[in-house]
């Protein structure tokens, strides 16, 4: 009877070792899905969102269509990229020491104005934060910014939106947007915004996106499953057997 449970213990494991070396391939799988239909949706986002279209509802409107205009920089993306960052709070401050409505941080703030020369001759010396959380040179400073990041990565304005967050260099290293779980999900939100402008719903890759992510995480939770399954049994055939001799 001893041996008879000793080989039903030791064919229980190696079931739940087929079963675990199954749920992972499966998660392999699910996850290769998943990420092929998030850069779907990146690039239905980077195609449509290339295109010139002015704003007319949000706050700060004519500003974000004068910069759009003067910098060839689509007002609609510029107006997602300011929800995204500070949700139109002028003096909105983040913990990285970004400021303003496009959250520039300083470095960045005297790089483009070298070139734009938006903030020079209005004051002596150094740019602060008053000039930081002035809503026009602040969109002024970010539409630049932007439009840069949009032009260094060939027009495609998902790679421009992740190295607006993530610095140019991530996306460079990556060859893509990096995968850094706040620069995704904050890509996510300018989509987000960016069709919410128009009302309409996200493309449709969005949703097996969520589908494909949520058999990804049921595949984890099953896999924590029989990983434990496969020690309860792997101690008690050693208990058993008094040995590792079984397997």
């Amino acid at each position: 009877m001893r041996k008879w449970h000793n080989r039903s213990l030791l064919l229980l494991w190696r079931v739940l070792l087929l079963l675990a070396a199954a749920d992972m391939l499966f998660w392999g799988a699910v996850r290769f899905m998943a990420g092929y239909y998030e850069h779907a949706a990146y690039r239905e986002f980077a195609a449509a969102a290339a295109s010139w279209q002015p704003v007319a509802t949000v706050p700060y409107a004519d500003l974000i269509n004068t910069y759009g205009q003067r910098f060839h920089v689509s007002p609609r993306l510029t107006a997602a990229v300011i929800m995204a960052e500070s949700s139109f709070v002028p003096q909105a401050v983040s913990s990285g020491g970004a400021y303003g409505l496009m959250q520039v941080i300083p470095a960045t703030w005297q790089h483009v104005n070298r070139y734009t020369r938006l903030c020079s001759g209005r004051h002596k010396g150094e740019c602060s934060t008053v000039c930081y959380f002035e809503p026009e040179l602040n969109i002024g400073i970010g539409s630049a910014y932007l439009k840069e990041m949009v032009d260094r990565f060939g027009g495609n304005v998902a790679l421009a939106v992740a190295a607006y967050n993530a610095g140019p260099a991530a996306v460079e290293h990556f060859g893509g947007i990096p995968p850094y779980r706040e620069t995704r999900d904050y890509v996510g939100r300018v989509m987000d915004n960016w069709y919410g402008q128009q009302g309409g719903p996200r493309p449709v890759y969005d949703a097996s996106v969520g589908r494909w992510e949520k058999c990804a995480r049921w595949a984890v939770i099953l896999l924590v499953i029989l990983l434990g399954s496969l020690i309860l049994v792997a101690l008690l055939l050693r208990r058993r057997c008094r040995s590792w001799r079984w397997r």
